[in-house]
Formats: structure tokens, C-alpha cells, sequence
């Protein structure tokens, strides 16, 4: 895809090195010279009314013949005819097409639209976009009348990246950003560079963990991942910045988030462990992941009241047997609670038996997602969510629970 207008085009020597071999062509258009580097099967050539009339579309069209195909726009002098636009590029590029942009020959902002709307054809249809290239004829050599021509490819990526950097602060997710980390270290390596990374496809592996284990509520799992994680970015810092620098303006900010819920033996139920999966509910609830944090917190309690109370059961905290004993109590306290028996005045058993039916309420709550009479109003859920985790926190620093 191509943008033609309407200015008097200067032949010269285009020079391109795309990384495997240093490529020339003399034109005076340089879509001329993308077709006979790239012998695409059509050209996409963006036209306004007075570029459609202008010589130089004629001239182009005559070089390439029936590859060049018009795709007729208007001049983009209002919103409403930028829309246009976008709609005639979104009909002209096919689903699934690879895609090489050339902005060198547009006019005001239209290369700059192309090429944010070639970003959205990336999403929503599938197409690869293979390079953005612009020919910097105002850099050319006078006197050897050679112009450079630069890969604005970089572009696409540091958009994926900005996505991907939005994501991880919001939600958590951590996906985006770990596929392009790990992308750039295979990249690296099947280009055979001089010099290639060794941690970078770890730490993607590492981010990618800790996401998922976050999101399906798994604990241990995300534990483990975080002290990985924040280990390896500990090292990986200088490559992080000479290979991944968007990631790398981000990577300190990630091991502060992630430092308090890092654990290096999760399986180990001891207090420091129950404060990292605490600060793992304060995480989940930070990117809106509520369900998670409570479900989190609903084992949390289980966790800590048999820590608590049952020291014998700590080698076999995860043993279903050992969980059910520590339920089945708190499901009795909770019994008494509502039951008004005068056996739980005396805290802290009271306070234990509250906090336990108020997780149970908004655990259920959750997991039949307001399939009730008198569901608990979603603003609410955020709100009791977050009180319990306060809740929860004193536990763990009074000496009389």
C-alpha cells in the first residue's frame, strides 16, 4: 500500500539495507522501487481526486500495469472524511494480507493515519504487516544523489508494546507483553545477531507464568512465578535494555509489584508465606481481578486458621483432609454465629467466625454470579472485597488471633 499526491518527484537512487543484503533502485517513485524489491502480488495505491488526475498516477500506472490498483479517497480536510478513509482502506486490504507500507509520497498527515489504520487492520483482520518504509529523500547524498530509505516497521512494535505495557498495569495480564519479549529473543537468534540474548526468552517465560497463575487464582503458582520473575529481572537488566527498552522503562515498576508476593518454597506453609499470598489478594484486587482476589481470600482464611490452630497440620497443609478439618471448624463458628450462641462472645473467635461468613457470603455471591433474589450490587462486591483484605491483614498482626 502506497500514498500517490500531487508534487514534482525528483529521480534518484533509493539505497536500502534490510538487514540481509543492500538493495538499489533509480526511480523517481519509489512504489516503483518496492515493486521490483518485493514483487508484490498488487499495489495498493491511495488516491485523492487531484492525485488520481496528476501525471505522476499515470506514470506509475504505466510501470506497473495491472499490480497498481487505485483505491480513490477523500482529501481528509474533515473527521468525517478521515473516516472515510479508513473505511476505504479497511475494504481494500484483505483479511489474512501481508502487508508492506509506504509512507514516502503522502501528503499532510494521511501517512500517519495509514499507518495507525494499518495497526488496527492488524488486529481486527489478521493482516502482517511486514515493513513500513519511507524513502527520506530531504536525507539524500547530493553528490552521489543516493537517498536512504528507513524501516519504520519499529513503529508496529512499540504500539504492541504501549498495548502490551496497558495491559499488565491494568488487568495484570501479562501476555501481550511476555509473547514480544519472547519474539524479539527468537528473532535475535534466527538472525544469527553478533551478539544475543540468554535471559530475555526467560523472563517472558517468567511474566507469562505469573499472569496466568494470577488469573486462574493459583497461588502457589504465582508465588513461585513472582520470585522467579523478579529474579530474573534482577539480571536480565542490561540486556532488558539494549533489546526490549519499552519493557525496560517498565521493568523496575514490575519488580516492585511483584517483590512483596515473591516466595521462594510456596509449598511451605509458614507466616511469611501467608503474608506473600496476602499481597497477592492486594494484587489481584489492584487490576480489578475481584473474583480472583476473593476466591484467593476465601483459601487464604482456610490457610491461616489452620497455620493457626493446627500446627501438627502444617507438613500437610494442602492435603484435602487437613483443609476439611480447618473448613469444618470454621463452618461451626460461622454455625454459631448465626445460631447467637453465648459460647462465641469472647473474641477472637468471634471476630474469626465474622470474617469467615463474610467470605463465604461474598465468595458465594460471586461464584453464582448474582443468580439470586438479592444479589450483592457490584460497586458493593468491590467495596467488601477490599475491606476484607484489610481484615484479613489483621489477622496475621494480632497477637490474640
Amino acid at each position: 500500500m502506497t500514498v500517490l499526491g500531487t508534487g514534482t518527484y525528483q529521480e534518484t537512487t533509493y539505497v536500502w539495507d534490510d538487514g540481509e543484503r543492500l538493495r538499489r533502485y533509480r526511480s523517481a517513485l519509489f512504489p516503483v522501487a518496492l515493486d521490483a524489491w518485493f514483487a508484490p502480488e498488487r499495489s495498493l495505491v491511495l488516491l485523492t481526486p487531484d492525485s488520481a488526475a496528476h501525471a505522476n498516477w499515470r506514470t506509475l500506472e504505466a510501470q506497473l500495469g495491472e499490480r497498481a490498483q487505485p483505491v480513490l479517497i477523500p482529501a481528509g480536510k474533515s473527521e468525517s472524511e478521515l473516516w472515510q478513509i479508513f473505511d476505504a482502506l479497511v475494504t481494500a486490504v484483505p483479511e489474512q494480507a501481508e502487508l508492506v507500507l509506504d509512507v514516502t509520497h503522502g501528503f499532510r498527515s494521511l501517512p500517519l493515519f495509514a499507518a495507525v489504520a494499518a495497526l488496527v487492520l492488524r488486529r481486527l483482520r489478521g493482516v502482517t504487516i511486514q515493513r513500513i518504509l519511507y524513502g527520506a529523500f530531504e536525507a539524500r547524498d547530493r553528490e552521489r544523489d543516493e537517498t536512504p530509505v528507513f524501516d519504520l516497521s519499529p513503529l508496529v512494535d512499540l504500539a504492541e508494546w504501549a498495548s502490551g505495557i496497558e495491559a499488565l498495569a491494568r488487568s495484570g495480564d501479562g501476555r501481550l507483553l511476555a509473547a514480544r519479549i519472547q519474539a524479539t529473543h527468537s528473532d535475535l537468534y534466527r538472525r544469527q545477531s553478533p551478539e544475543l540474548p540468554r535471559q530475555l526468552a526467560r523472563v517472558g517465560k517468567e511474566l507469562d507464568s505469573l499472569s496466568q497463575a494470577a488469573w486462574l487464582a493459583r497461588p502457589l503458582e504465582a508465588l513461585a512465578a513472582a520470585y522467579r520473575l523478579n529474579q530474573r529481572l534482577a539480571t536480565a537488566q542490561q540486556e532488558l535494555a539494549r533489546w526490549t527498552p519499552p519493557f525496560a522503562v517498565l521493568a523496575e515498576r514490575v519488580r516492585a509489584e511483584i517483590g512483596p508476593l515473591a516466595h521462594p518454597q510456596p509449598e511451605q506453609l509458614d507466616e511469611s508465606n501467608l503474608r506473600a499470598q496476602l499481597e497477592l489478594i492486594r494484587y489481584a484486587l489492584g487490576k480489578g481481578l475481584v473474583l480472583q482476589a476473593v476466591t484467593l481470600a476465601r483459601e487464604w482464611l482456610v490457610s491461616w486458621y489452620l497455620w493457626r490452630t493446627f500446627p501438627e497440620l502444617r507438613p500437610s497443609w494442602l492435603q484435602r483432609e487437613s483443609r476439611a478439618r480447618a473448613e469444618n471448624e470454621l463452618n461451626g463458628l460461622q454455625q454459631q454465629l448465626r445460631d447467637g450462641s453465648p459460647l462465641l462472645h469472647a473474641l477472637p473467635e468471634r471476630r474469626i467466625a465474622e470474617l469467615w461468613d463474610q467470605v463465604a457470603q461474598l465468595r458465594n455471591d460471586l461464584a453464582h454470579c448474582g443468580m439470586r433474589p438479592d444479589p450483592m450490587p457490584s460497586k458493593q462486591t468491590i467495596e467488601r472485597a477490599n475491606q476484607l483484605v484489610t481484615r484479613l491483614a489483621g489477622l496475621l498482626d494480632r497477637d490474640d488471633a
